[in-house]
């Protein structure tokens, strides 16, 4: 015979079960989640508010004779961002007699909505960072992050906004723009391509221009170099379409792996059980929460445009 605590830890094991199933469940290939690390750059923190500044490097090294003193760079530290990580949570109530009845199938349709919605809802949070890059997600410099005339600390301003729909030439301009960004000192970086971001509407077009063995919506049997020497992986979301407010059909991104689009995760996904008979109507209450929020302190490694 179970005691009341054994009993509330089978039903939570039970409800976890069908929970996660949903939560965790894998996406279609090429859509990209809060959880794509390669967009995302997770960090773990320990606190509700994660404070950090943009480094300037100490700049191109210098040629020095055989016994002459090493120069001595100059680092330097400005653009202080704070990030408030956000706390998301829902339950649902179970009724004890539809439990108790075995109606499985009813209660577990409320728990998947709770997992689906869940996950939803991390990813939309997620993707805001892109739906609103061009005007309220903003780096540490105080201008947005995909933005004409981002100020650099060493003085001057630097670009990382293309102009233009994709295709292959808007592509190509965003591969030249990623190679001759410069860095916070003024350094031009190289920065390879590596990630293709772009709303569901965009993707054939963005995968024919990345895939293709030929270069793609032209007569000429030209080797597609994009495929070839690039390797550029094409990741879509709908939660940077036109159907999500503030979302666009039209923009696209080019990330390298050096950039600075983070996840900062203060809690991962957690449930918890309240007992029917601590309630007021004799219901279990199962709810889940999350603790985490997105941010891109700088605008190195990334493009973008608009698609106008």
């Amino acid at each position: 015979m179970f005691n009341e605590a054994q009993n509330l830890a089978l039903v939570q094991t039970e409800l976890d079960a069908v929970f996660y199933q949903v939560f965790d469940r894998l996406s279609a290939p090429g859509m990209a989640t809060a959880e794509t690390a390669e967009i995302f750059k997770p960090i773990n923190v320990s606190h509700v508010n994660y404070i950090q500044e943009v480094f300037k490097g100490v700049g191109l090294w210098s040629a020095v004779g055989e016994t002459q003193t090493v120069p001595t760079g100059t680092p330097h530290v400005a653009n202080k961002q704070t990030t408030t990580i956000l706390d998301f949570a829902e339950g649902v109530e179970i009724s004890k007699n539809l439990f108790d009845d075995n109606m499985f199938g009813s209660y577990a349709k409320m728990v998947e909505d709770l997992a689906e919605m869940g996950r939803v809802t991390r990813d939309s949070n997620a993707f805001k960072i892109f739906r609103n890059a061009f005007t309220t997600t903003l780096t540490a410099d105080g201008v947005s992050f995909i933005n004409s005339a981002h100020p650099l600390i060493g003085g001057g301003t630097q670009s990382n906004l293309i102009t233009g729909a994709l295709t292959v030439n808007t592509f190509n301009n965003a591969l030249v723009s990623l190679q001759t960004q410069k860095n916070q000192a003024g350094v031009v970086m190289g920065s390879v391509a590596s990630i293709l971001l772009v709303a569901p509407a965009n993707f054939v077009n963005a995968t024919q221009i990345t895939q293709s063995a030929l270069v793609s919506d032209t007569a000429n049997n030209a080797i597609n170099v994009f495929r070839s020497a690039y390797g550029v992986v094409v990741y879509q979301s709908p939660y940077m379409s036109s159907a999500v407010p503030g979302g666009s059909d039209t923009a696209w991104f080019v990330l390298s792996r050096t950039h600075s689009v983070m996840r900062y995760v203060r809690q991962g996904i957690q449930t918890g059980l309240r007992n029917w008979d601590i309630s007021n109507n004799r219901t279990y209450f199962y709810q889940a929460n999350f603790r985490e929020e997105v941010g891109a302190v700088d605008y190195g490694g990334a493009v973008g445009s608009t698609g106008l």
